[in-house]
């Protein structure tokens, strides 16, 4: 890598230099459950939260808004869509009275007779659905009850150019290299907890979450559903690959983090960027 003349280094979080928060962030868990109901108490407690404490943007689970599908029932046969289309517009209208962005997962469908997708809401500020990402890499059993997605997303937000990805996504090191030097925050929800097998998770994901941060140079929030056999707890990971705040294993709750204000720490990020592009390049150029 080029001489770096500044004094930002991959030593300290960017959190640790005393820069001023660029975008705030709540990453928030709770137990996500077929429960319409007891899904929106939850959302709506951790926005009024996120809001007083001055977040920018609430994050929550995959499928925090609809429950999880598989997990939960067979098929989609008498499920209530009408009731989730109002769920949705409460948590819309409490978008808007907090002023606050919201990335929710939710089952979105399209067309009756045609498998949802499992999605992710982008809420604005005035409570507009400004982007959905719909999960890309299911599983056998997502597949029971979703149609798989097709394109990444990326969505503006408060000048941070941001990504999003569901779960088993991860494990596909291509949608994360998609958004290399196109975003500067990924947006990842999950439900990782009693129903994972792999207890392995534990460790391996908060790892192979710093692992995609450093190696991409973004930031990456992570929110988890909390049920009992939690596999790991929501948390953040800074764009230097360091772990951030993290919430409380098994419980609802949140940990508040940020995007630091910072031009030396983006003129240095910026330059990794850059020269990990040039190498990349230089790799795919035939030896003579």
């Amino acid at each position: 890598m080029p001489k770096w003349d500044g004094t930002y280094t991959w030593d300290r979080p960017p959190s640790k230099t005393g820069a001023p928060a660029r975008l705030k962030v709540a990453t928030c868990q709770f137990p996500v459950a077929p429960d319409l109901g007891a899904n929106l108490a939850h959302i709506l407690d951790l926005i009024g939260r996120a809001a007083e404490a001055g977040a920018d943007v609430v994050h929550f689970p995959e499928c925090a808004i609809s429950g999880y599908g598989p997990s939960n029932w067979p098929d989609w046969t008498g499920f209530d869509w009408e009731a989730l289309d109002a769920v949705v517009g409460e948590v819309r209208a409490a978008a808007r009275a907090k002023g606050i962005w919201v990335v929710a997962g939710c089952a979105h469908r399209e067309a009756e007779g045609r498998k949802p997708f499992n999605s992710l809401y982008v809420i604005d500020r005035k409570g507009e659905i400004v982007g959905r990402y719909d999960k890309q890499r299911c599983s056998d059993n997502d597949l029971r009850a979703f149609t798989a997605g097709e394109r990444p997303l990326v969505v503006e937000i408060d000048g941070v150019r941001c990504g999003f990805l569901i779960c088993l996504d991860w494990s596909f090191p291509e949608l994360w290299q998609g958004y290399f030097g196109e975003v500067e925050l990924l947006f990842h929800s999950a439900v990782s907890d009693s129903h994972f097998r792999d207890k392995n998770a534990t460790l391996v994901i908060p790892s192979l979450m710093q692992s995609y941060a450093w190696l991409h140079v973004y930031a990456i929030s992570l929110s988890n559903s909390c049920r009992p056999g939690q596999d790991f707890s929501s948390l953040w990971i800074e764009r230097s690959g360091h772990i951030g705040g993290q919430a409380t294993r098994h419980e609802a709750g949140l940990t508040i983090n940020a995007l630091s204000d910072d031009p030396e720490q983006d003129r240095f990020f910026n330059s990794v960027i850059a020269y990990r592009k040039s190498l990349r390049e230089k790799a795919r150029v035939p030896a003579a």
